[in-house]
C-alpha cells in the first residue's frame, strides 16, 4: 500500500515538473518575445523627435549664441529652424550639435519630423539682447531749462554720448547729468531742440522738443507756452 502511494506521488511530481517546464518555455519563447516585439513596434511608431536648445549669455547685449542639439533616437526626415520666420544659419560644431550667432531678439521656431512620421513644432523666446532704444520717462520745461528723465533696462544709457542739436545745427552739451536717476537738463533753444539719447548697444532715440505759445481769445499771444515733443 505504501509503495503504491509513493509511486502515485512520484508520478504526480513528475507531471508537475513537466507542466512547469512547459509554462516556462511558453513564457520565454512565446509570450515574452511577443511583448518585447510589440513594445518595440509601439516605440518605433510613436516616438517623437527630441532636441535641446541652449541660449547663451551676452556680454555686449548685441549678440548671443544658440546651441541646438539633436536628441532623437530615430533618423530625422526633416528639420526646420527659423528666427522671426527667417531661416537660421546653423554651423555644425559636433556630431549632432549645431550653433548660430543671434543679433536680434525674437521667436525661435523649431520643426522636426522623424522617419516614422511623428513630428513636433515648438518655439523658444529670445529676449536677452538690447535691440530697443532708450525710453523717455518724463520731460518738462521751466524758465527755458528742458528737464528729461531717461532709462534703459538692458545695456544702460550711454551718458557720455548724450547731446542736443538746435534747429540751426548747433550742438549743445547737457547742463547737468545725474547718472543714478537718469535726470538730464538742457538749455532749450527758442526754435526747438533735438536730443540724442543712446544706450551702450548703440540704439538711439531722437525726440524733438519745442514750445508752442498759446494765443488769447483776441488773437494775441498769452505769453504762456506748451512743451511739445515728437
Amino acid at each position: 500500500m505504501s509503495q503504491r502511494t509513493a509511486y502515485r506521488r512520484t508520478a504526480m511530481g513528475g507531471s508537475s515538473s513537466i507542466m512547469d517546464s512547459q509554462i516556462i518555455q511558453l513564457l520565454l519563447f512565446y509570450i515574452l518575445p511577443f511583448i518585447i516585439i510589440n513594445s518595440l513596434i509601439f516605440f518605433l511608431v510613436t516616438v517623437k523627435p527630441k532636441y535641446e536648445v541652449t541660449i547663451g549669455e551676452t556680454n555686449d547685449y548685441r549678440t548671443t549664441t544658440v546651441t541646438f542639439s539633436i536628441k532623437s533616437h530615430l533618423p530625422l526626415k526633416e528639420v526646420t529652424i527659423t528666427l522671426n520666420s527667417e531661416p537660421l544659419d546653423l554651423v555644425r560644431t559636433g556630431k549632432q550639435t549645431y550653433q548660430a550667432e543671434i543679433t536680434t531678439n525674437g521667436i525661435l521656431d523649431i520643426y522636426m519630423k522623424n522617419f516614422n512620421g511623428m513630428s513636433l513644432s515648438e518655439y523658444e523666446v529670445i529676449d536677452i539682447l538690447d535691440d530697443g532704444a532708450p525710453e523717455l520717462v518724463s520731460y518738462d520745461v521751466n524758465d527755458g531749462i528742458l528737464s528729461l528723465t531717461v532709462k534703459d533696462t538692458q545695456s544702460g544709457i550711454d551718458y557720455a554720448a548724450i547731446h542736443a542739436t538746435t534747429a540751426s545745427g548747433q550742438v549743445l552739451e547737457p547742463l547737468s547729468v545725474d547718472r543714478s536717476s537718469g535726470f538730464i537738463t538742457f538749455q532749450l533753444d527758442p526754435d526747438g531742440l533735438t536730443v540724442s539719447i543712446k544706450d551702450l548697444s548703440g540704439n538711439e532715440y531722437l525726440p524733438s522738443f519745442s514750445v508752442v505759445t498759446e494765443a488769447s481769445s483776441d488773437g494775441a499771444s498769452s505769453g504762456q507756452g506748451q512743451l511739445m515733443v515728437q
